[in-house]
């Protein structure tokens, strides 16, 4: 049963939703002469067939009253709502019906009975002449293509017109006078200013066509342009004053500025400016005459002074602008205050608005500019003519600057009152953030500093900051501070520890996050880093103390630690060599040699050594006296002749004595033994050397000494003791020696005394 229930609902669907045109109606007709009737209807409302549009339009005989000819028809395209039939006769009446068909039936409109001229819609003007005469004033004329009226009176006309610097048009409309071309002077336009014009045209049929239908407006013409004549202007410049302060020689500067005439008020090309002024009870001195749009003049400062601008043309001059400007610190009472309002009226404009002020010959001038003010800036200023009590200011506003706004009301050119205010035309995110500075970080501490954010960098009132910070691994914190703080102390921080900080400025027009700074707690407080630095200097001082005083006890701790033994080629008995000495030869070792003669070497004493017995001067031998000469004295100082005794040995000059080396060496160490050789071997002993005496007698006396026969030997081996030995002498040390040379020698025969009263003996 349901079943069948839905198939009779399926069968019926498409009836309920298709249903045959109705609500039939053509709109309008319009008839385009020599071409066609073309007639507009509305579509019938929607549906699920297709519907065919027919238009049938029949030529009548009278009103409508019989059929002059065969009916024509056309069929519109599927979706097309018009549909147009070609004509050749717009004099005469036509029937016009309507017909609409789809699959369900069909429909037809009452027919309606139009003439053809009734409908007419003529085809564009021509203007083919267009001449400015007059300042305010342009004729033109044009004419109607092909034939479609005979005379320019049968249609009615309308002119446009508007200036290239506006866009809205001004219609004037406008009838033919008969027999006379299609003409017209339009006035009321302003001088010196470039016009485009266009016409069109309608049909004006005969009252004996009793229609109801109207003809219709043709298409515009093609736009022709024109200048008017230029006149004298029309008003003076508006008028502003810059004042600067009294300088050394009483003078202050004065910059008189104005602004250029529109080009409705300046009603030509402005050629020059003139500017005059004029004292108290004075006539007017002409101080300018420029095509700039300022004047500088220095004028007293304790004078008061009157100006007035005007502005010429090729046609005449302006009326004059009149500006009062005081003189400084003068006894004018103080203008008055005016309450402004101000608010944004866009992104890019601000509105002002002030209590209405009814004064005759009131006007106003505005100033404003960006804050803050820069030392030479120029601000912009505006003059409003009237008695008005609000303006819109949109010329150089930008969203997120701050504004200083003023206005000042003239009577007269004298100003009379004055307000200020400042505001945002739109308040932007601030273009930066502040820059965090630690001021001060201890050990669970860290004070931080910003600077105020600079005025033209805020973009808005800065509501807020927000102090956001994140320990090493801690969570992070935030904290809002007002607008005014511009410092905050973070505590319980651990000591040595990393924190993550960056600030957030924010104004009603969003907010500006700024960079993140790394701040490093301390390990110790500034009291502990004071204490410690204290304990490492004191340490550090005493190191250094002790280190300087290493250094000036050097030598005293070398040579007690590590003695030095002295190095007897630089000392100073290495060079001292005296030019005579005495030698003493006594019989026995155990006497020492006086240390005055310590410089003196073996050589010295082997070359007064003969190598051969020789019969000695018995006056020497009584005297007991033998002089010797110092070999090394011969290498640095001019060298005496050696005398023994009373004799002097004779040689020639630099030549050495016979039998002694050439070559000298200095010895270290040294040890000696003599070795006294008698003719009985058991009286043969070794002596020591004796030492050296440096004695302050003269060198004619010397002690007596004995001598015998003996060696000597210095750094003998132990091979050269055993020689020794083997030839039954005896010897022995004879003690250290520093400065002998390493020499062995074996002495011949020597004389010794053998009695005080200078007995002596030769000993084989």
């Amino acid at each position: 049963m349901q079943l069948i229930l839905g198939w009779i609902m399926a069968l019926l669907e498409p009836i309920s939703c298709s249903v045959a045109p109705r609500d039939l109606k053509i709109k309008y007709c319009v008839s385009f002469w020599a071409k066609n009737i073309t007639c507009y209807w509305d579509l019938v409302p929607e549906t699920s067939l297709l519907t065919t549009y027919t238009l049938h339009i029949t030529e009548e005989a009278g009103r409508c009253r019989w059929d002059f000819g065969g009916a024509r028809s056309c069929i519109a395209a599927q979706g097309d709502r018009s549909c147009g039939i070609p004509v050749e006769n717009l004099f005469a009446f036509y029937k016009i019906i309507l017909t609409a068909e789809n699959e369900l039936g069909q429909t037809t409109q009452e027919e309606k009975c139009i003439h053809g001229l009734s409908i007419v819609k003529l085809h564009p003007p021509e203007i083919y002449n267009l001449v400015a005469n007059q300042s305010h004033c342009f004729q033109l004329e044009w004419r109607l293509s092909g034939d479609e009226v005979l005379l320019a009176a049968e249609a009615q006309y309308q002119i446009g017109y508007h200036d290239l610097a506006e866009t809205a048009w001004t219609q004037v409309n406008f009838t033919a006078t008969e027999n006379v071309p299609a003409s017209a002077t339009i006035c009321g336009a302003s001088p010196f200013t470039n016009y485009s014009v266009r016409v069109r045209a309608k049909y004006l049929p005969s009252s004996s066509l009793q229609s109801e239908e109207t003809p219709f407006w043709s298409e515009w013409s093609t736009e022709r342009f024109v200048r008017t004549l230029p006149t004298a202007p029309s008003r003076g410049p508006a008028l502003w004053r810059k004042v600067g302060p009294p300088g050394s020689d009483g003078k202050r500067e004065i910059v008189l500025m104005w602004k250029p005439l529109k080009p409705k008020e300046a009603n030509g090309e402005i050629l020059a400016y003139s500017l005059h002024s004029q004292r108290e009870g004075q006539p007017a001195i002409p101080q300018c005459f420029t095509q700039d749009l300022q004047c500088t003049l220095f004028l007293q400062a304790g004078e008061g002074f009157t100006f007035f601008v005007t502005a010429s043309n090729a046609m005449g001059t302006s009326p004059s602008t009149k500006l009062v400007v005081p003189p400084s610190g003068g006894q004018e009472a103080p203008p008055s205050q005016l309450p402004l309002l101000v608010s944004p009226a866009s992104d890019h404009s601000l509105l002002l608005q002030w209590s209405f002020l009814r004064f005759p010959r009131m006007s106003y001038v505005f100033e404003w500019g960006r804050l803050p003010r820069k030392p030479g800036e120029e601000r912009c200023w505006r003059y409003h003519p009237g008695s008005v009590d609000h303006v819109v200011i949109s010329e150089a506003i930008e969203p997120g600057y701050l504004y200083d706004l003023e206005i000042f009301a003239l009577i007269d050119g004298r100003v009379w009152g004055l307000g200020s205010t400042t505001a945002y035309s739109k308040q932007i995110a601030p273009r930066r953030a502040p820059v965090l500075n630690p001021a001060q970080i201890w050990k669970s501490q860290v004070e931080l500093q910003w600077d105020q954010i600079p005025l033209e960098e805020r973009g808005g009132e800065i509501r807020n900051y927000t102090i956001c910070y994140e320990e090493e691994g801690k969570d992070g914190q935030s904290v809002v501070l007002d607008s005014s703080a511009h410092h905050y102390l973070i505590e319980s921080l651990g000591p040595g520890s990393v924190v993550q900080v960056y600030i957030v400025a924010t104004n009603d027009g969003g907010s500006t996050r700024g960079s993140t700074l790394s701040i490093r707690t301390k390990n110790y407080d500034n009291l502990e880093a004071e204490v410690l630095f204290s304990a490492l200097c004191v340490g550090f001082v005493l190191i250094l103390s002790g280190s300087l005083a290493c250094l000036c006890k050097q030598r005293l701790i070398q040579n007690y630690l590590w003695p030095q033994i002295p190095n007897p080629a630089k000392s100073n008995l290495a060079l001292w060599m005296p030019q005579k000495v005495c030698l003493d030869f006594p019989a026995r070792g155990a006497e020492k040699w006086s240390t005055g003669y310590l410089g003196l070497t073996i050589g010295d004493l082997l070359r007064v050594l003969p190598s051969k017995q020789e019969e000695p001067d018995p006056k020497v031998l009584t005297e007991n006296k033998w002089q010797v000469e110092v070999p090394g004295a011969w290498h640095k100082y001019p060298q005496p002749t050696p005398v023994i005794g009373n004799r002097t040995l004779s040689r020639k000059q630099g030549e050495l004595p016979q039998k002694f080396p050439e070559t000298w060496s200095e010895v270290e160490y040294a040890r000696v033994f003599i070795i006294q050789k008698n003719n009985d071997p058991e009286e043969s002993q070794v002596h020591p050397t004796g030492s050296l005496s440096k004695r302050q007698a003269p060198p004619s006396s010397c002690p007596g000494a004995k001598f015998g026969k003996g060696i000597w030997l210095q750094n003998m081996t132990y091979e050269a003791l055993l020689d020794v030995g083997s030839r039954n002498m005896a010897f022995e040390v004879t003690g250290e020696f520093p400065l002998l040379v390493s020499l062995a020698t074996v002495a011949g025969d020597v004389w010794t005394s053998e009695s005080p009263q200078g007995d002596s003996q030769k000993q084989p």
